[in-house]
């Protein structure tokens, strides 16, 4: 029996290695670059929160506000980032956005502003990682394909190492350099995106693979017919140039897909829920439960470790579990992380908030690996990239006007309850969505249109 498993094992690693080719796997390792370097810039901004509000001496609201802006700059360059991977390469900015995430880290370790050190990490640092995530998961959609959840399983790594490995060493850098020291080291870490982009070829040069033609969804199709010639809906000229090329260069039809904006919705209340816990959890473990920092880091290691199980598990188990479909798995980890939400404050021991981070964990990396496959299934691979940029960019608008309140209520009423009672309400709204996503397209398939 020994050797029947070890057989199949090896065959499952051969498959999925010759499923992406080398170049499939070096953009693996970009994205799992990317995911630490995003990683690194919000959480250690979130530990340095309470350092920073001494240092400035300001409220906690602003300071998580700050991290927010910070969070969203780099959603919102993710809808320019296809776009300038059409134009200039992937390769070439890929190597830029490296460049200018580790640089503009390094120099706000020098400045005394609070307000520019928000400016330069939003504008330069955050945008850069969020077009690089955005870039190198559209070339995974494109590289992989029978075994595409195992690939952003793999990515869903970089995650995990930021939290097992990176925030204890934040925690050190913190204790021995200061927060101006701990920017620096950081800025350091972040220009390996750099070297990661260098490594990356060419999406022209890859052969057969990049044309592919993606399959649209019945509302993507109908969009595109009935906006042909925009030219007849305006009577200026330059104005439905200008609409048209706005249109094709961002792929704007996608905005009337009911499937896109079902995306939409879960992509954003997963990204709110997971940020204000990113931002405020540190301050929520040892201001509002009364623990101390060094408790707090074994609560994100264990976040760590299941984010580390579920991501090695989830591709092979999902393989071999064909019964229950993607949308099924996405909605079960999203009503997880729901409960979680809701049973975690009323938790005052330190082993049950162990285990309960721990399933925190599996459930966050089960439920972003599940959102990048059902991206990839239902956009397809030619307009993967676009979805993914304008669905970070509804994101950003909803974080800039959102993220601030769990500090705002906590700073009103000094009791974190009430703002994690209401993720957990809106987050079990997002295992609905994902349920009625299946739905409509277990119903797109089956159309009697589509089986003629």
């Amino acid at each position: 029996m020994k050797p029947g498993c070890f057989e199949r094992v090896l065959q499952l690693v051969t498959d999925t290695l010759q499923d992406g080719g080398l170049h499939g796997w070096i953009a693996v390792l970009c994205l799992f670059t990317a995911k630490i370097a995003w990683a690194v810039l919000v959480k250690g901004l979130g530990m340095m929160l309470p350092t920073l509000q001494e240092q400035f001496v300001t409220s906690t609201w602003l300071i998580g506000w700050m991290v927010a802006f910070v969070n969203a700059g780099g959603f919102f360059a993710g809808v320019l980032a296809t776009p300038l991977k059409e134009r200039f390469g992937a390769r070439a900015v890929l190597t830029v956005c490296g460049l200018v995430a580790g640089i503009s880290m390094i120099t706000v370790s020098f400045l005394s502003s609070l307000y520019t050190i928000a400016f330069i990490l939003t504008i330069f640092a955050g945008s850069s990682i969020g077009m690089s995530y955005v870039i190198t998961k559209h070339l995974m959609g494109c590289y992989f394909d029978k075994h595409v959840t195992t690939a952003y399983g793999v990515t869903g790594l970089g995650d995990s190492f930021a939290f097992l490995i990176v925030v204890p060493s934040i925690q050190l850098f913190l204790d021995t350099y200061g927060w101006r020291g701990t920017m620096l080291l950081l800025g350091a870490l972040l220009l390996h995106l750099a070297v990661c982009g260098a490594l990356i070829k060419p999406p022209s040069a890859t052969g057969s693979q990049d044309g592919y033609e993606a399959a649209l969804t019945d509302e993507e199709q109908e969009t595109m017919d009935n906006n042909v010639e925009p030219s007849n809906r305006f009577g200026c000229f330059c104005f439905s140039t200008i609409y048209s090329f706005t249109k094709n260069t961002f792929q704007l039809g996608l905005f009337s897909s009911i499937s896109f904006w079902l995306v939409v919705f879960v992509f954003i209340v997963m990204e709110l829920t997971y940020c204000a816990w990113l931002i405020y959890y540190v301050q929520y473990t040892t201001v509002y439960k009364g623990f101390t920092l060094e408790d707090a880091s074994h609560f994100v290691v264990a976040y760590g470790v299941g984010r580390t199980i579920a991501s090695i598990v989830i591709g092979p188990l999902f393989q071999a579990v064909q019964v229950v479909s993607a949308y099924v798995w996405l909605a079960a980890s999203l009503l997880i992380c729901a409960i979680y939400f809701a049973v975690d404050p009323w938790l005052t021991s330190y082993w049950p908030i162990v285990a309960n981070t721990f399933v925190y964990g599996t459930a966050v990396s089960t439920a972003t690996i599940l959102v990048d496959v059902v991206n990839t299934k239902i956009f397809g691979k030619e307009m993967l990239g676009h979805a993914v940029g304008l669905i970070m960019l509804s994101s950003s608008v909803t974080s800039l006007l959102l993220l601030y309140f769990p500090g705002l209520i906590y700073d009103l009423t000094g009791d974190y309850t009430v703002t994690f009672s209401l993720l957990a309400a809106v987050q079990s709204l997002t295992a609905v969505a994902a349920l009625g996503l299946s739905w409509r397209q277990t119903h797109h398939l089956n159309s009697p249109e589509l089986t003629q």
